[in-house]
């Protein structure tokens, strides 16, 4: 049985519960709503198949069981073997974008409203054909950014919600991947692949601009106000580091050897300040680290637990919660999701 572990380390908290669910696999991808209230999560079982759920959370604690959400055609999961539903992205009115494909059939976008039934394809194929992945939705909810690999490699679209029109915004032979809005949605980071290593650029208004580049590669940027917060190889593929950049050509490294998540970007707090990150190097694996992006300060938050990785942090009713993945004990099968209350620890 695969679970979901809730322990509230903050002060003066003792409340610990359990939430499981049916799937065997590894929990990835936490990603907490806008408001703290839920959290979503992918259950991977290293075979091909992926499952998403979402856990109602009050106050930090699980609330309920967790809910499969169900693709069109499903019953009640995502059926048979191979089949996914990864990268979720909450929309400001709380409903979910996330990648969802059925078994042998193409990745494409889909939404679902929380204590509704099936999820609903978002574009059709007359819209957006292809391969689509690497949703981002925008602050005020207006439009969505994803990749699209129906002319090549894979280009950078937006869907508007007003219009419903979609409108392809970046192009080029080669592969463009994870983009990400800023906080006011006037532009977006994304990366492209181009001759073995991965470079990071900006797009505003009709014009995309190159922000940083490098041995390796500069991958999955999520903006922290003006600076742009990264994944690097720079140092060589068994090395990933977390970069901040603070203009074009500018950057710098604020956190050594961490362990890459499989899909998210790096997990920033709500107010853009710090980063959460779990390290590579088995001597500190059974912590989760959260550094300050302007200063450096890193502050260590001990589990207890083995393995950790796949930070995700987020505020609901003035406190600030970390999820993350870890396994119970060495020798352990499966990866659980663990959410503790760290009000107060930055």
């Amino acid at each position: 049985m695969h679970s979901l572990l809730l322990l509230a380390f903050a002060a003066g908290s003792t409340h610990a519960a359990e939430i499981s669910v049916a799937d065997r696999g590894h929990a990835m991808n936490p990603q907490f709503s806008r408001d703290g209230s839920q959290v979503a999560f992918e259950v991977n079982n290293m075979s091909g198949k992926v499952d998403l759920y979402v856990s109602k959370l009050s106050a930090g604690n699980p609330v309920g069981t967790p809910t499969r959400v169900a693709l069109p055609g499903a019953s009640s999961s995502f059926g048979g073997g191979g089949s996914v539903a990864a990268a979720p992205n909450w929309h400001p009115d709380g409903a979910l974008i996330f990648e969802g494909s059925n078994a042998g059939g193409a990745m494409r976008l889909y939404f679902w409203q929380p204590g509704g039934a099936a999820a609903a394809e978002l574009l059709s194929s007359g819209q957006a054909g292809g391969d689509l992945s690497w949703p981002s939705i925008s602050s005020d909810g207006l439009n969505v950014a994803f990749v699209s690999d129906m002319t090549g490699a894979g280009d950078v679209y937006v869907w508007n919600r007003s219009s419903n029109a979609v409108e392809r915004v970046v192009s080029s032979p080669f592969s463009e991947m994870s983009p990400r809005y800023n906080a006011d949605a006037s532009q977006f980071a994304y990366s492209r692949k181009n001759n073995g290593t991965e470079d990071l650029f900006t797009f505003a208004g009709t014009q995309s601009s190159p922000r940083i580049g490098g041995n390796g590669d500069q991958s999955r940027p999520v903006w922290a106000g003006d600076t742009v917060v990264y994944f690097s190889n720079e140092r060589g593929d068994d090395h990933w580091d977390i970069g901040a950049s603070s203009g074009v050509g500018d950057k710098k490294t604020i956190a050594r050897d961490v362990r890459l998540p499989m899909r998210s970007t790096p997990a920033l707090s709500p107010d853009g300040q710090w980063v959460a990150w779990g390290s590579s190097i088995p001597a500190k694996a059974g912590s989760i680290y959260v550094t300050n992006i302007a200063s450096g300060q890193t502050r260590t938050i001990d589990t207890g637990l083995v393995a950790t990785g796949e930070p995700a942090l987020g505020t609901s009713g003035g406190r600030l919660f970390l999820a993350f993945t870890a396994l119970p004990s060495e020798g352990a099968d499966w990866r659980s999701l663990h959410v503790i209350d760290v009000t107060g620890q930055l």
